[in-house]
Order: C-alpha cells, then sequence, then structure tokens
C-alpha cells in the first residue's frame, strides 16, 4: 500500500509541472488589438500622427511580443525598436548598432495596424 501511495504521490508531482507548461498566456487572443487595452490604447493614439507608423507582433525567446516602428518613407531615423510583452512591460529594446540581433531574434512578424496619414492640403 506504501508503494502504490509513493508512486501516486510521484506521479501526481510530475503531472502538476506538465500542467504549469501549459498555462495559457494573455496573449493568446483572437485580435490583440481589440481584445489587449494596451494595444488598443496604442491603436488609437497612432491614429493623431502626422507619420506613418505600423504595430507589428512577434516572437522574441519564444514569448509573443509587440512593437512600433516608423514606416513612412519620409522619415530617416536610427534604428530603434522597443519590445513589449502581452502586459505592456517592456522586455527588450534594440539601439542603434543592433539590428542584426534584431533580425535574427525577432521572427514571425506579422503587421497588426498600419497607420498612414492623410494629406493635408
Amino acid at each position: 500500500m506504501k508503494i502504490i501511495t509513493s508512486v501516486l504521490i510521484l506521479f501526481l508531482g510530475f503531472s502538476s509541472c506538465d500542467a504549469s507548461k501549459n498555462v495559457t498566456s494573455k496573449c493568446e487572443v483572437q485580435n490583440p488589438l481589440e481584445d489587449v487595452a494596451w494595444l488598443k490604447e496604442l491603436k488609437e493614439s497612432l491614429k493623431d500622427s502626422d507619420v506613418g507608423k505600423t504595430i507589428y507582433q512577434a516572437s522574441y525567446k519564444n514569448e509573443t511580443v509587440f512593437y512600433v516602428m516608423i514606416t513612412d518613407p519620409r522619415v530617416r531615423l536610427a534604428f530603434g525598436v522597443t519590445l513589449w510583452d502581452c502586459e505592456g512591460k517592456v522586455i527588450r529594446e534594440f539601439k542603434s548598432g543592433e539590428s542584426e540581433d534584431y533580425e535574427k531574434l525577432v521572427t514571425n512578424r506579422i503587421v497588426l495596424y498600419q497607420h498612414v496619414p492623410s494629406e493635408k492640403e
């Protein structure tokens, strides 16, 4: 009986470890721009910009990340990208001179939203 109890306790211990790996991330939503509050606010804030900007979703170290880049061909800036996690916390900043690291480490990039400013006459 002690052996069976010991085996059951070990089994439960191992199965609980596996369960922690399967915890659903807050980022596993159908539409992050609508379902993640801080991203929705970010999108709305871009609408008043007179510079073209794009919100991306990507992977960084097996984690879903988001970032904004100026994609307006009229603007030329030094390279710089800030990655945010699903909760809006900064997890990495790529600065000037780190574009190769960015290209290697940030994968599966998709465009979530692209702001194109209207032409003012």
